[in-house]
């Protein structure tokens, strides 16, 4: 694929001038940094440094709310105010550089934000991080949905690859301008999380979440009848006549087909089904992809202390490969699967 050679915090920041954003708050942390700086560099918006994580989503949610189009550079935002965030139905986009709850080791810690409200893409390529950032403002600012969303790179701000950014006037037909209701003092709205309707809201929350789910497919159809690259809820990888299947998300889903390819070389019936949207979650897609493979293998990158990976707890069959920190290669793919090949029980195995 021709196009520009791109690192994956910059293919962010190319599909934020694409989506025309208008706000970019940012706590200035070391691995999203880049981020903010190339937008800073490529794009006419209005950037400003704060000094926390909170305090960078809380500026989020007052220009959402204030009608400007906002994108949030963060990595792993434990706070409180990402967390109320999605009850206020305030569609920005946030591209999480993904690290560990404890340091700067790879880790997939976004989830923790996974009960919050948040739609949550796990994207393969740079070039899909792009597409990410565009899709997301068109999903989440259906009136249907309203929901603020995460991108999550795989802790690998520096890896580059080619990448086609869609110009904004090209986008501008796909992507209709930000129509957020605004604050007014003459049409008062509240956004308030304390309300004796919590439970009300958090159902219609759900029904939301429901709603961008029905129209994450559709949205991709558009996408790819313009751009010719569809992003779906899943991506299916040989998994047709697959026997063993490899549950996955993120950047190392290339290393696992990669090693699917030569497992096939070798007379194995080995496929890759890579969840790209873990919320909503795509329950009905995961469940048709795996109804007929003998054997599962998920490949985790957080673990829900107390009940193992995550990933693996979602799809609910098969054995899990846990990689925390590392970067796993194609022989620890083909050697798990070998493993739980021989294996007449469920295996839980750790790199």
């Amino acid at each position: 694929m021709k196009g520009d050679i791109l690192s994956s915090v910059d293919s962010a920041a190319y599909g934020a001038k694409s989506a025309g954003v208008q706000a970019v708050p940012h706590f200035p942390a070391p691995l999203s940094v880049e981020m903010a700086r190339k937008i800073s560099q490529v794009h006419s918006c209005r950037i400003f440094n704060l000094e926390t994580a909170g305090s960078a989503f809380a500026a989020a949610l007052g220009s959402a709310a204030a009608g400007l189009r906002t994108f949030v550079p963060c990595s792993t935002p434990v706070s409180y105010e990402a967390l109320a965030a999605p009850f206020m139905r305030l569609p920005f986009v946030a591209c999480n550089v993904s690290r560990s709850l404890h340091g700067p080791k790879p880790d997939h810690s976004i989830m923790f934000l996974r009960d919050a409200g948040y739609m949550m893409f796990f994207p393969e390529t740079n070039q899909e991080i792009h597409d990410s950032v565009v899709l997301a403002y068109r999903i989440g600012e259906d009136s249907k949905v309203m929901l603020p969303s995460v991108i999550n790179i795989d802790g690998l701000p520096s890896f580059m690859e080619p990448v086609q950014p869609g110009t904004e006037q090209a986008v501008k037909t796909f992507l209709p301008k930000f129509n957020a209701p605004k604050l007014d003092v003459k049409k008062p709205v509240s956004f308030d999380i304390y309300s004796d309707n919590y439970q009300e809201g958090r159902l219609q929350l759900n029904k939301a979440m429901e709603n961008a789910a029905d129209l994450i497919n559709k949205v991709g159809e558009k996408w790819k009848q313009k751009f010719h690259r569809f992003h779906g809820l899943v991506d299916r990888y040989m998994t047709e006549d697959a026997e063993t299947v490899i549950v996955i998300m993120g950047y190392h889903s290339a290393t696992a087909k990669a090693a699917a390819k030569r497992m096939r070389e070798q007379g194995k019936k080995v496929g890759v089904l890579r969840v790209r949207v873990f919320r909503p979650w795509p329950k009905a897609a995961v469940e048709s992809v795996l109804q007929n493979a003998k054997r599962v293998l998920v490949f985790d990158q957080s673990v829900s202390v107390g009940i193992g990976g995550i990933l693996k707890t979602h799809v609910g069959r098969g054995s899990s490969l846990i990689c925390l920190g590392k970067y796993p290669g194609e022989k620890d793919f083909i050697d798990a699967v070998a493993r739980v090949e021989k294996s007449e029980k469920d295996l839980r195995l750790w790199l």
